[in-house]
């Protein structure tokens, strides 16, 4: 049964939404120190976030610019946060779990965008949408 698109729609929104959250959250858990230790938590998050909503995404849509956009705007956020500011602020800073943070975010986007346009295998092997 086929969605309307006012449903599909709202639940990109939620997507997208979701992607700015996810970006935000991150940024301020880099420098959280869980246990006294320096676990990247913001790294882990950045992960699990950004292929669960590629995935998401991708399947709203259904096509691979639903895995790329959502990526896309984590990504433009999350560097906005590691810019310093004209005040000196900064949010993501430039150590190791900072990095961290936009790499493993970065790489699972990308992995999640690279992944969705493949097309899949049905078991008489031949490969099909």
């Amino acid at each position: 049964m086929r969605r309307s698109r006012v449903a599909q729609v709202a639940a990109y929104a939620l997507v997208l939404v979701l992607a700015v959250e996810l970006a935000l959250w991150g940024a301020f858990l880099v420098a959280a120190r869980p246990l006294g230790t320096a676990f990247p938590v913001a790294a882990v998050v950045a992960a699990v976030g950004n292929v669960g909503l590629g995935v998401a995404g991708a399947r709203v849509l259904g096509r691979r610019a639903g895995a790329a956009v959502p990526g896309l705007i984590w990504f433009a956020i999350a560097l906005t946060l590691g810019s310093r500011k004209a005040e000196g602020d900064v949010v993501v800073t430039g150590g190791l779990r900072g990095l961290a943070f936009l790499t493993v975010g970065t790489v699972a986007a990308a992995a999640v965008v690279g992944l969705s346009g493949r097309p899949r295998a049905t078991p008489e092997g031949r490969t099909g949408r």
